[in-house]
């Protein structure tokens, strides 16, 4: 069982790629991150992954804008290939006497979960997070107290900052919007969603083993890699904890009032 005979070339092929596919969906994530939100993408995820992707996103001039882009997602995907092929070392250590991309495939079509969970969290929590607490010059006088249903959030104008922080905002101008209720909102959101999604992956990965004919046996130990690789890419920083969310609302004024 320990290599995959009868197959040909081609179905060897996509096996492998089957371990790339996912690795990539997870890392590009780091690599598209937009420096307007830069700040807030550290917080959301390993600040190494984003610093890695943001050096090579910015090697190239500000005229080069999409050559940046492209090797940062390059760099983030082949950040995402390497942890899935990891997953799979370990699941290969569980499954002795299965061969390694066999073993690792599965554990590689259960991390499809993770990069979806890794990419929503940028493109929908994120940066409404971002966009909630956005400072505007001058909002529109008709939404005066209403929400900005369009800028995907919510700013309401003549929101006060606290006093100890107003002397930082001179250099930006006055404060004319600011939702920081709105930003705890889609945080607690986003806590909700995480966890649910995890226990999502989980489910998912106890129907692979079983559809792929994984011994019982292993299903505790292959669990356990899972959620040893779900700790510790929460241990690397992945999601905003109460502590950085605090810190994001307290100096939201001059983090995001440069946009």
């Amino acid at each position: 069982m320990k290599q995959m005979k009868g197959l040909d070339f081609w179905v060897k092929s996509a096996v492998w790629f089957e371990l790339i596919i996912p690795g990539y969906f997870f890392g590009k994530t780091f690599g598209t991150a937009d420096a307007k939100y830069r700040v807030l993408d550290e917080f959301m995820y390993p600040p190494v992954f984003i610093k890695l992707c943001s050096y090579f996103r910015d090697m190239p001039s500000a005229e080069y804008y999409y050559t940046g882009r492209f090797l940062g997602v390059i760099v983030g995907a082949m950040l995402g290939v390497l942890l899935a092929m990891l997953v799979g070392v370990f699941y290969k250590w569980v499954l002795k006497d299965w061969a390694y991309a066999k073993a690792a495939r599965i554990g590689s079509l259960a991390f499809i979960l993770i990069a979806l969970l890794t990419g929503f969290m940028s493109d929908f929590f994120n940066e409404n997070i971002g966009m909630a607490l956005r400072i505007e010059e001058k909002a529109p006088d008709e939404q005066v107290g209403r929400y900005l249903t369009q800028d995907y959030g919510g700013f309401e104008k003549g929101t006060k900052v606290t006093e100890q922080n107003a002397h930082l905002l001179e250099y930006y101008g006055t404060v004319k919007a600011n939702n920081p209720d709105g930003a705890r909102g889609w945080w607690i959101g986003s806590i909700i969603f995480m966890y649910t999604w995890f226990i999502l992956y989980f489910l998912c990965a106890h129907r692979l083993f079983k559809r792929n004919k994984v011994p019982r046996k292993a299903y505790f130990k292959l669990q356990m890699v899972n959620f040893g690789a779900l700790l510790i890419y929460l241990r690397m920083g992945f999601g905003i904890s109460f502590e950085e969310y605090h810190f994001i609302i307290t100096r939201a004024p001059y983090l995001f009032g440069g946009m």
